[in-house]
């Protein structure tokens, strides 16, 4: 005879003999200390079939019982359990009550593929925004965009080593907010600090906190412990659904080297904050740092010939390039795994840029190629449609305009110099280029690059593995000169002088800017 379950909602103390069938959410184990490899106690969160999610312990003696039968996402029948009071600080169910497993509890796997799923939680970014009344001790899951990832720290706190990771989250109406992960789960956030991918990574924080930051009261999100899991790019629902959700070209991820969160906004924003590194490109073969990095430049030539565009995705949120198939009909996404007779045009425009001290190879994108050429991928195409496939006038008008680019820096543009940076903003504006290097607007394109040759045999073969290697960035002879405080303060007050004011600046950097807070 099959057992009467008991619902969630009704669990006490006194039901001792009670049946409950539910389904594993999540399970992890908590250590005797920080860093021990002896178990203290084995913990699960299950729901109910109303949905109702409950917390179950598992004492220190009993975990070899059930180590490998629990599985996430199984359902399961529960007989002969404790219920207690749930003591725990940061409680992954509100419910004032949870499960303990004693000698007599029995756990039975069911069969059961009509039973209620609801593996998360997920509370707006949004809502957490306008919530007066925050809960800091109920863990909640959350999913987003990351859009800015800092670079990993270390701290002592308490006396003890830990690490931590900061990074944006942004849902699909474009709220954002601040969170940080620790300890064990930074490992799975710093690959894609470190990586030069474009596409979208979406997080699925499960059981974290919310936090109100005391001094300025804005809210944030944090792992908690042991019990958070973090589930990246994954192919569940809730994944599925957010990247359908997503409505237009969604700004790449941004990796930061600063150790605070910067801000985004208008060029006097970036500027005035002091909170921007201003490098030459040789600073930056140098230093081998990876992250987000501003270079003022100048275009010199257009690196692209015919692959100045690419086929796209046309589902929303997913700009991944489209592959043709061998029967030239239709194009496949490896990313949203769909198939279309035909996609979207977007620039990748590939160009050679100089400075006073080095040049190097940088991808210009679909939105910042838009903005300077004043038309789309697709229609410039059609203009070229009946001559052969190269770069177009429109395209080669770029030569020639000194910028301020923010580009990012990774890995592998160190590993293999032919590797372009990624252009993630461009400011084309000849104030901000004669601030910090007046001489690009005033310099024949000769001077900036003469001086370059002689220092390419400095680098090795090793540094390249493509046979059309392009130019190697140039080494300088000594080391860059860093600017001193009170010259930076005194770029930093040109530069508002510069958007604030009709005085023009008469100061010009010649080597490395380093804004300082």
């Amino acid at each position: 005879m099959a057992p009467s379950y008991i619902l969630g909602r009704n669990i006490a103390p006194m039901n001792t003999t009670s049946a409950i069938k539910l389904r594993l959410v999540r399970t992890y184990e908590i250590p005797e200390r920080r860093g021990a490899t002896t178990i203290k106690c084995k913990e699960c969160v299950f729901h109910d079939q109303e949905g109702t999610v409950l917390h179950a312990t598992i004492p220190r003696d009993l975990v070899h019982k059930y180590s490998t039968m629990l599985k996430v996402g199984d359902v399961y029948s529960i007989t002969n359990f404790l219920v207690i009071s749930n003591f725990y600080t940061y409680k992954t169910s509100p419910h004032k009550h949870m499960l303990k497993f004693y000698y007599k509890t029995v756990v039975t796997e069911l069969n059961d593929h009509v039973f209620p799923r609801h593996m998360f939680r997920l509370q707006h970014l949004s809502t957490l925004k306008q919530k007066m009344d925050i809960n800091e001790k109920e863990l909640i899951d959350v999913i987003g965009m990351v859009v800015e990832i800092h670079s990993p720290q270390e701290k002592v706190i308490a006396g003890k080593p830990t690490r931590l990771i900061d990074f944006l989250l942004e849902d699909t109406q474009g709220t954002q907010m601040q969170c940080t992960v620790w300890d064990d789960h930074v490992s799975k956030l710093e690959p894609f600090y470190q990586s030069t991918q474009h596409d979208h990574v979406i997080i699925l924080l499960q059981f974290c906190r919310v936090k109100v930051v005391q001094n300025t009261g804005d809210i944030m999100i944090c792992s908690s412990y042991d019990v958070t899991k973090i589930y990246i790019n994954h192919d569940f629902p809730e994944f599925q659904e957010f990247r359908e959700s997503l409505n237009g070209e969604q700004t790449p991820m941004r990796s930061i080297v600063s150790m605070t969160s910067m801000s985004y906004g208008s060029a006097f924003e970036d500027f005035s904050s002091g909170q921007m590194n201003v490098l030459t490109i040789s600073d930056i073969y140098q230093n081998r740092e990876y992250g987000d990095f501003w270079v003022v430049a100048k275009i010199v030539g257009i690196e692209s010939s015919g692959d100045w565009f690419y086929v796209s995705c046309k589902a929303h949120g997913c700009n991944k390039k489209l592959i043709l198939r061998n029967d030239g009909q239709k194009y496949d996404c490896d990313k949203c795994k769909r198939t279309w007779e035909e996609g979207i045009l977007r620039y990748r425009v590939k160009i050679r840029v100089v400075d006073l001290n080095g040049n190097a190879p940088f991808i210009l994108w679909d939105r910042d190629c838009q903005d300077l050429l004043g038309i789309s991928a697709t229609d410039l195409r059609k203009r070229t449609l009946e001559g052969p496939l190269t770069v177009p006038s429109e395209i080669e008008s770029l030569v020639g305009l000194a910028m301020v680019f923010r580009i990012a820096a990774r890995k592998e543009q160190f590993d293999n110099l032919h590797n372009a940076f990624a252009v993630i903003k461009v400011m084309n504006d000849p104030k901000l280029v004669s601030v910090y290097c007046r001489e690009l607007l005033e310099a024949p394109d000769k001077d900036l690059t003469s001086e370059l040759h002689p220092q390419d045999e400095e680098i090795s073969r090793e540094d390249f593995e493509d046979e059309d290697v392009a130019e190697s960035p140039s080494l300088p002879a000594n080391p860059m000169k860093k600017v001193d405080e009170g010259e930076c303060g005194a770029v930093k007050r040109s530069l508002l002088d510069e958007f604030s004011s009709t005085q023009s600046s008469k100061k010009t950097m010649k080597s490395i800017v380093k804004m300082e807070k």
